[in-house]
């Protein structure tokens, strides 16, 4: 498995700072939020140079903030799209091969899910294809059930892979996003076109958590991703505002160890 420092676990550095900083932890790569590039300002062609020097590979997490590609409203889905679209391009310039897309929300729960999901298809097929012209992967992550979100489970990945039938599509996985009495290991292995996992702890009461601090057991889940796919990327989540790298080192020092048991 592969190992990526989400940038946002050092979100008061610049990106060519979080760059040597992840690499001096021993981070095989960065999941680079397009939303902290716009906030420093930087180059990507730069950025993207300094992490081939580095040694680092990169993947994108698109903007999501604020976004909502299958709003009911067409002018909001539309400037979600172009925002979106706006990430691919920001990739091509990293040299990123993957972009991570959160799905679209309902504006009102109460109306039913199906207008929904002819957005979601109409959105995911528009930007996988542009995703396709530039070389990239697209990657969809599942999300948490909670009140509007409707893209939530593995049999929501599998509709979608098959109404948008692209090479270029794949699912994200996030253990976060796994309600607290449900087992994460179980949803991974039923949802298909898994390429990316994303992982942060959590209890009870509170998701996101740095990794040691909460109850999840994420053994099994790792030696399971390893067997499927040893190549699996895996970014490590949470926000840090201040201007520390405490929480990238904890996180990176509890899945190493982590990792090396799911590899015995």
């Amino acid at each position: 498995m592969k190992c990526y420092c989400s940038s946002v676990l050092l979100y008061a550095y610049s990106l060519e700072e979080t760059l040597t900083i992840s690499r001096k932890i021993g981070y095989d790569g960065v999941e680079l939020w397009h939303i902290h590039l716009l906030n420093t300002g930087e180059d990507p062609a730069a950025v993207g140079r300094k992490a081939a020097d580095l040694g680092l590979e990169l993947s994108v997490h698109a903007l999501s903030w604020d976004l909502n590609f299958t709003s009911a409203l067409p002018e909001i889905r539309e400037a979600s799209l172009r925002l979106l679209e706006s990430s691919l391009n920001t990739a091509a310039a990293l040299g990123a091969p993957r972009v991570i897309v959160h799905p679209g929300h309902m504006t009102d729960s109460t109306g039913g899910v199906d207008r929904y999901w002819e957005y979601l298809v109409s959105g995911v097929t528009r930007l996988a294809d542009a995703a396709a012209r530039k070389g990239l992967e697209l990657s969809v992550e599942i999300m948490e059930p909670i009140a509007k979100e409707f893209f939530i489970a593995p049999e929501d990945a599998a509709r979608l892979l098959e109404r948008v039938n692209r090479e270029n599509l794949t699912i994200t996985f996030d253990a976060a996003h796994v309600p607290f009495n449900q087992d994460p290991l179980e949803l991974f292995r039923r949802t298909p076109g898994v390429r990316h996992l994303h992982l942060s702890d959590a209890h009870e009461s509170k998701f996101h958590l740095p990794l040691g601090e909460g109850k999840r057991d994420f053994l099994p889940l790792l030696r399971y991703a390893q067997q499927v796919d040893p190549g699996m990327i895996v970014a490590l989540e949470g926000i840090e505002y201040r201007r520390t790298t405490r929480l990238a080192e904890q996180n990176y020092q509890y899945f190493t160890r982590e990792a090396q048991q799911a590899g015995q």
